[in-house]
């Protein structure tokens, strides 16, 4: 019987034995056995621990395909944000352009000279923003978006006119000006679809003047009231390069 038990653990452990230290065979039978199962029961912890290690390696590989959905998803949400954003300039300039196509009514009084038909509120906007996006001249946008804040202070578009002196304003290196036009949208205008884009832009302003604690507030400020927008996901980004 011991002989049958000696083979059948010489035959499960034949892998250990090749890196255990050889059995004596001069020994007796029972030695032999306790040797052979010594063998055995180190093989097991060695497989428990490799198999242990390949838990653990599961387990992080897991975690890092979950970091990789979450982080791909951000990614998607700000995607979003950037074509939504393209497709309402390119909307605009679509209706400047059908507006600079139509004919403009014109009338001849006695001196022969011309008089063109003034834009509406939406086209005098439009025609500003042509200006800064499109032709890229800068001061003359400035000027005209200036002059709509004139001529149409209850405009529905005003909070957006804010915010497109501000980033003029910041291309033409006036940040003083910029902040002007971005706090008025941010203190006035509270539903716009600009204000949280406007917080990011003043917490830029406040880094790049190494006022840091309150570029840290606008940031926290923003992540807090916009959630998983484009401008929190740029605000959290940001809050880590000042930490």
């Amino acid at each position: 019987m011991k002989n049958i038990i000696a083979l059948g653990l010489l035959m499960a452990g034949s892998a250990a034995a090749q890196t255990a230290n050889v059995v004596d065979l001069s020994s007796s039978p029972d030695q032999r056995i306790a040797a052979l199962e010594q063998m055995l029961v180190q093989k097991g912890k060695t497989q428990l621990e490799m198999q242990q290690h390949i838990d653990s390696l599961q387990q992080e590989l897991n975690e890092l395909r979950g970091l990789n959905e979450t982080q791909e998803h951000r990614l998607n949400k700000i995607l979003q944000r950037q074509r939504e954003l393209y497709q309402e300039v390119d909307k605009l300039l679509t209706k400047v352009n059908s507006a600079a196509q139509t004919p403009q009514v014109v009338i001849d009084d006695p001196t022969n000279s011309v008089v063109a038909t003034p834009l509406s509120e939406s086209g005098a906007y439009e025609f500003a923003l042509n200006l800064a996006l499109k032709d890229k001249k800068f001061d003359e946008a400035i000027e005209k978006f200036k002059q709509y804040q004139t001529d149409y202070p209850d405009s529905s578009y005003l909070s957006n006119v804010h915010y497109w002196l501000g980033q003029l304003y910041i291309t033409k290196g006036n940040k003083d000006a910029a902040k002007i036009q971005f706090e008025s949208l941010v203190s006035q205008f509270p539903e716009s679809i600009k204000r949280g884009d406007a917080l990011v832009k003043l917490a830029k302003i406040a880094q790049d003047e190494n006022a840091l604690d309150k570029a840290r507030a606008l940031y926290e400020q923003t992540v807090k009231e916009y959630g998983d927008s484009s401008a929190a996901q740029i605000a959290k980004t940001r809050l880590k390069g000042l930490r």
